[in-house]
């Protein structure tokens, strides 16, 4: 247990002494690491920007179904029941009105509250056992509602796949800037590297002192990133009369923050031990 103790104690010191002695490639690194970080900040925030469109969207959708003139309140109360506990939506009926020489059935009115539910629904009311229930189908609103549908779904799964592979590219490409970075500190520092593994050092003691580097390089990094986002959000009025900028700042600090935080700390970690393992076994020799 001592053995451990002055080991992170050794890379902790030594860490922070190459940090700042390395002032030109440290801050290089930290400055480019902190714009990948804050880009990443701003697809979280487009992408809170779009779910939230399309969630106001997805709260509006609703359709009428005509009803059969009478019909039974037994059979549609039971329809009324089957819609609430299979699906998340609203029902009520829409009694029927006459004007003129014009008249309306009685309509059911559904209100969605998942676009995904709505091709279950309208199974279910196109259902056998409810057609003493509704009246005449009206398969064009049925299209036209179903199209709309699965272009807003469509766009979310976009939304989602593109975010997903944006993240990954700039993970990869965090990753790829601490190798690079703990190849030139390795090279700079050939001379103690060799003779650490001369007197028989573990590649746990030589890479200490860079995973340590490595972890506060990402720390330094993923604060500069936080404080520039969070002022760049306060300039930017996404909606105006709506305080969505407020509740960006929520999400992201409650869901995005302090997990990147972790990622930005480990990916600097990981591009030190791939640097580290790659120098000692001979691919980065000079």
């Amino acid at each position: 247990m001592e053995h451990w103790k002055n080991l992170i104690w050794r890379s902790a010191r030594e860490g922070s002494v190459q940090l700042i002695r390395n002032k030109f490639l440290s801050s290089t690194t930290i400055l480019l690491g902190a714009l990948i970080l804050f880009l990443l900040n701003f697809i979280f925030a487009l992408y809170f920007f779009t779910d939230y469109s399309l969630k106001n969207l997805e709260s509006r959708a609703d359709f009428r179904v005509p009803l059969e003139e009478p019909y039974e309140v037994f059979n549609l109360e039971a329809l009324q029941n089957d819609l609430n506990n299979q699906f998340s939506v609203e029902t009520s009926v829409i009694p029927a009105e006459e004007f003129l020489n014009f008249s309306n059935p009685p309509l059911l009115y559904v209100k969605f509250s998942s676009l995904r539910e709505v091709s279950g629904v309208f199974e279910l009311l196109k259902s056998v056992r409810y057609s003493e229930v509704i009246g005449e189908w009206d398969f064009a609103a049925e299209r036209e509602f179903v199209t709309l549908v699965e272009r807003l779904l469509g766009l979310r799964d976009t939304v989602e796949k593109a975010t997903f592979w944006l993240i990954i590219l700039f993970i990869a490409g965090g990753v790829a800037l601490a190798v690079n970075t703990f190849r030139v500190v390795l090279f700079s520092r050939r001379q103690e590297v060799f003779v650490a593994r001369l007197v028989g050092a573990d590649t746990v003691f030589i890479a200490g002192p860079y995973l340590w580097e490595g972890m506060l390089l990402g720390l330094v990094a993923w604060f500069i990133s936080a404080l520039g986002f969070v002022l760049a959000l306060r300039e930017i009025d996404f909606l105006p009369g709506q305080n969505l900028g407020g509740e960006i700042f929520e999400y992201w600090w409650n869901f995005v923050l302090w997990n990147q935080m972790l990622v930005a700390m480990g990916v600097g970690v990981l591009g030190a031990w791939i640097a580290i393992k790659r120098y000692l076994t001979g691919h980065f020799e000079a």
